[in-house]
């Protein structure tokens, strides 16, 4: 397969193109930090000898992302699977109604994936085939005072990505939301205990797998579909009196 992986320079992308790339398919990595990209196409060359190309894109920028679209489609002339692992948190200390945090955890969560699966999933639709594979959140299935910024951008992105997959059905493209709980990455660095959290090569190699099931919605782990079906039962009246831990 041609793959392009958006958010590869770090973390759960960084796993995901390593997991790709050593299972043999092509792969084109995108993330706004151009100097870890080219690090990183040079590991995946040298560890597996398959085909591997950096291609950075700021998703919080317009012109960016049109850039990016066009080298993609430079080097690979179809695509076959795209995984966005893009994401951001504002940091602890950030207070909810900071605008300059809440415009970059929206144009990074939201806008910014939108406007590059928009374009791909237009191309897959012509093409008549793809897959589209999006990391999103469980933080986004109900808002809790702790990251409620956060958690409104993966509902937003959420719900973009259940009326794509409708819209792309048709058309023989089908579109994943992957809902993890916490992974150990840096954006998670001191807002959960590391033991609660999962590593993100799990994360990346049950994404992987994904490529040869039909599956449109999938927790990681398993156990926080639960979790969440008992979180979205309590009643508001007692919802919004739990902790700002929570």
């Amino acid at each position: 397969m041609r793959v392009v992986v958006i958010g590869a320079s770090s973390g759960v992308g960084k796993e995901v193109a390593n997991v790709f790339s050593k299972k043999g398919h092509k792969v084109i990595c995108g993330s706004r930090d151009g100097k870890e990209l080219a690090r990183l196409v040079s590991d995946l060359k040298i560890r597996y000898g398959n085909t591997a190309h950096d291609a950075p894109v700021d998703i919080t920028q317009t012109s960016s992302i049109k850039e990016f679209i066009e080298k993609i489609y430079e080097l690979f002339s179809t695509i076959d699977c795209v995984v966005v692992t893009s994401g951001t948190m504002p940091p602890n200390d950030v207070p909810y109604y900071d605008e300059k945090s809440l415009i970059n955890t929206t144009k990074t969560n939201y806008l910014g994936i939108v406007l590059v699966l928009n374009e791909i999933s237009h191309r897959m639709a012509i093409q008549k085939s793809g897959l589209i594979i999006c990391l999103s959140s469980v933080a986004g299935e109900r808002g809790r005072q702790g990251n409620f910024i956060y958690g409104a951008s993966k509902s937003a992105l959420n719900t973009y990505l259940q009326g794509l997959r409708m819209k792309m059905h048709k058309y023989n493209v089908r579109v994943v939301t992957v809902l993890p709980g916490y992974v150990d990455t840096l954006m998670s660095y001191g807002k959960v205990k590391k033991q609660f959290a999962i590593s993100p090569r799990i994360v990346a190699e049950q994404i992987y797998q994904l490529t040869g099931n039909s599956k449109n919605i999938v927790y990681i782990p398993a156990v926080w579909r639960l979790i969440m079906f008992i979180i979205k039962l309590i009643p508001e009246t007692i919802f919004k009196r739990i902790g700002s831990d929570f």
